[in-house]
């Protein structure tokens, strides 16, 4: 089952159907009539069109990919149909997800994972794939274990490449620092992640929050291994995406600007890192969703 049937869900759900697995994917009422209609279409790398069951409510399902919004992640465990061998795997930006999730599952069940799938949404059922990047699993304890080589098996099997981590927790650090020094600028200029590359003034933008990000890392404990120039490299090799948030903003929605750049003020505050650069797109992203509101 995949919760949430956005672009990144609505593009695992549909290669894993097309790879033969039967997906439940959960969605909104508009979402799922239009899969229900005319199938999931999937555009770009490869295009074909699959019909997995949709419901706007969970069923009960052995592995569960949790692909919502990270502000909807409690409200989406809290109706979570689990089995006692149910397995959880979050997809999401951010950090602290899988706690939330495990605080009301339990934590035995979850685990972490980061992809760099590039996905657009080109409306309900229709999504363009846009870069076949890897995805990363992991227990939460660093054990490998033989759920996650099943789920790494699936995935491969549905051509998501997918490698299992010991160290989750880097992974999902390395994610949230390319998300830092990508999103919430893409998102204010309007422009594709490329541009940060090309244009001087955004790479230092760039570097600057990756600074800030990179201090409250160690200040956490955490030994990531993605730095300034790593970032920027991935802005290169993604240079026609169009980051989630800044998707976000083109469809009036809600954006994970406070579980990006917002976790990084928050975090800095605590172990007294000054992170003024991250603070200033946090207040811009705000002011531009509540101007579309």
């Amino acid at each position: 089952m995949v919760m949430g049937a956005g672009a990144i869900g609505s593009l695992i759900g549909g290669l894993m159907t097309n790879a033969g697995y039967n997906v439940a994917l959960i969605g909104r009422e508009w979402q799922v009539k239009k899969i229900r209609e005319n199938g999931l279409h999937i555009y770009g790398l490869e295009d074909f069109c699959v019909y997995p069951e949709a419901y706007m409510e969970p069923i009960e399902a052995d592995l569960i990919f949790i692909t919502v919004k990270s502000y909807d992640t409690e409200v989406a465990a809290r109706v979570l149909r689990m089995k006692e061998k149910s397995v959880v795997l979050s997809l999401q930006n951010g950090i602290g997800n899988e706690e939330k999730i495990g605080r009301i599952v339990g934590i035995k069940h979850v685990l972490g994972g980061v992809t760099s799938q590039g996905a657009l949404l080109l409306g309900p059922g229709r999504v363009k794939h846009t870069g076949s990047g890897k995805t990363i699993i992991g227990e939460l304890d660093g054990k490998i274990t033989e759920k996650t080589k099943e789920i790494k098996e699936i995935l491969d099997r549905s051509k998501i490449e997918t490698k299992i981590t010991t160290e989750i927790k880097r992974e999902l650090w390395n994610k949230l620092i390319i998300n830092v020094g990508i999103n919430a600028i893409t998102a204010i200029t309007g422009l594709e992640n490329g541009y940060i590359c090309k244009m001087k003034n955004l790479r230092e933008l760039s570097r600057k929050c990756v600074r800030e990000v990179l201090k409250v890392a160690e200040k956490a404990g955490i030994d990531t291994n993605v730095k300034e120039e790593g970032v920027l490299n991935v802005a290169k090799l993604t240079a026609k995406n169009r980051s989630s948030m800044l998707q976000d903003l083109d469809r009036g929605k809600k954006t994970e600007i406070n579980e990006i750049n917002g976790v990084v003020v928050d975090l800095g505050e605590r172990y007294g890192v000054k992170c003024e650069v991250n603070e200033t797109l946090l207040r811009l992203v705000e002011a531009m969703e509540a101007a579309k509101k």
